[in-house]
């Protein structure tokens, strides 16, 4: 009963906290622009938009399938973890979707919590290294200014940052003593299956496929981002798609960023003449951040 009831206090204090921060981005939003803008929405691109979410979510977790390499388990199971783990983030706090996507893998695999919560790390980091290589690409699209900045000096030091923990933990496993018995500790047990795992060779072949199973995610990410702005006017070129995806997503990432806490009036300006104010939407739009985010 315990449990129970834990489980639904968590539930309840994960509705209330979203419920909380979706009233802080729409406070300010002029909902009955917003409503007339729905309005005239296209239904098309926002059908095709949820049938390329569902392919790239299958590219996303095929690259954790290659990453956990486990045998007990098809693309479905980890589909369905995948999502599930994307469904409890967006509803409770602190991401806790990615520890019950080690717990789910852990339990049905099966393997040591440690290692399922490795394949986690490994499956973000590669996400990271995706959306800088995409935010440095696009980063010409739009002017200078102080958030970008901060953006890409964070997105910088999170890449170096996972060099010196992917050595570190290679050295570790190097050097650590074989151990006759388990620890006592489970959490210590956890920490040291993951450190374990990330310090083992990954191989080039495998490093390439699995970036390249996340360039087909983000790149259909951005894909998403060009239908949601024509089902309402908003006209993105491919390099401005690409910019609205990898800033937002890292803005989530990486904390205090503009992505997860600016309001999205403070949206960058000097954006390639391709981005144009939606008629008869009755807001501002001075970039591919502020349109998309608005919308």
């Amino acid at each position: 009963m315990s449990g129970r009831r834990g489980k639904i206090l968590l539930a309840l204090v994960g509705l209330t906290s979203s419920a909380f921060f979706l009233w802080l981005a729409v406070r300010n939003a002029d909902l009955d622009a917003v409503r007339d803008a729905l309005a005239d929405a296209k239904l098309g691109p926002l059908l095709l938009t949820v049938l390329v979410l569902g392919i790239g979510y299958g590219f996303q977790a095929e690259r954790w399938r290659r990453i956990a390499d486990t045998q007990a388990l098809g693309l479905r199971s980890f589909y369905a973890m995948l999502l599930g783990g994307l469904a409890c983030n967006n509803v409770l706090p602190v991401r806790i979707g990615e520890v019950l996507r080690a717990g789910w893998l852990s339990r049905d695999a099966p393997m040591s919590g440690g290692r399922a919560f490795g394949s986690i790390v490994l499956d973000r980091i590669c996400d990271i290294v995706t959306l800088a290589i995409f935010f440095a690409i696009s980063l010409h699209v739009v002017a200078s200014a102080a958030w970008l900045v901060r953006l890409a000096v964070g997105a910088a030091l999170a890449i170096i940052g996972i060099a010196i923990a992917l050595v570190l933990a290679r050295q570790y496993t190097r050097r650590r003593k074989p151990r006759t018995e388990a620890h006592p500790r489970r959490i210590v047990r956890v920490l040291h299956d993951a450190v374990v795992m990330l310090g083992e060779p990954i191989g080039r072949r495998h490093a390439a496929v699995w970036l390249g199973l996340s360039v087909c995610t983000w790149t259909l990410s951005a894909l998403t981002v060009v239908l949601v702005g024509r089902s309402v006017g908003v006209d993105l070129s491919p390099l401005d798609a690409v910019f609205v995806t990898s800033a937002l997503a890292l803005g989530v990432a990486i904390p205090s960023s503009p992505g997860s806490s600016r309001s999205t009036k403070t949206g960058p300006t000097g954006v390639s003449s391709t981005v144009t104010r939606p008629s008869g939407l009755g807001m501002s739009c001075t970039g591919p951040r502020t349109c998309i985010t608005r919308v």
